[in-house]
């Protein structure tokens, strides 16, 4: 098995999918929108940061399809989805 092959197993082990289609695709949406909100002249370097962090969370949560919070609190709407 390659590397690539052994990471991700690694990364389907480590982190399995609780989050679901329809609610991944809001995830991006709403983590693009707020990294894109970033760039706007009339937000504070503060507000700033934590504008690209909420964002980057969105969108990797909707890339991967895991969301560590709901690891932690047992939820997953990701198997409500199924079949």
């Amino acid at each position: 098995m390659s590397i690539l092959g052994k990471a991700a197993d690694f990364f389907r082990k480590s982190f399995p999918k609780n989050v679901g289609k329809s609610e991944r695709n809001i995830r991006l949406i709403v983590g693009l929108a707020l990294v894109g909100l970033s760039f706007s002249d009339s937000v504070t370097p503060s507000q700033e940061f934590w504008l690209v962090a909420l964002g980057w969370l969105g969108i990797m949560s909707g890339l991967i399809g895991h969301c560590p919070i709901y690891g932690l609190l047992g939820k997953n709407t990701a198997k409500d989805e199924e079949g």
